[in-house]
């Protein structure tokens, strides 16, 4: 399967929407596009439409969460469905991971820290 990823920005907060599978076939897409668009300190990975997940995604997403908290910044992580979800919750991860049930949900709760 392939992954998509689209990206825009959202109250300041680079939001990539990725859809597909992020397995180590794909991470390199993901990888390349989080390189490329994420020039601040501040995304949203919105996984609404992320059917799979496996270690090589999650040790990408953890990767980001380090570079930008390092930075000062944060990566939040929305809409995460099922097995993803889950696999969050197996590595134990969840509870490091700013997980929202949505982007607007988000980048609201960004927008409402900032004040």
């Amino acid at each position: 399967m392939e992954l998509n990823v689209g990206s825009e920005v959202q109250r300041g907060w680079r939001v990539l929407a990725v859809a597909g599978e992020l397995d180590i076939d794909t991470v390199p897409v993901l990888s390349a596009r989080l390189d490329a668009d994420v020039t601040g300190s501040h995304a949203v990975l919105d996984l609404a439409g992320l059917a799979f997940m496996d270690s090589t995604g999650l040790a990408l997403v953890l990767d980001w969460h380090r570079r930008l908290t390092e930075q000062g910044g944060q990566l939040r992580i929305a809409a995460a469905q099922g097995p993803v979800r889950r696999l969050f919750e197996l590595a134990d991860v969840a509870q490091v991971l700013s997980l929202h049930a949505s982007v607007d949900e988000a980048v609201q709760e960004a927008v409402d820290s900032a004040r």
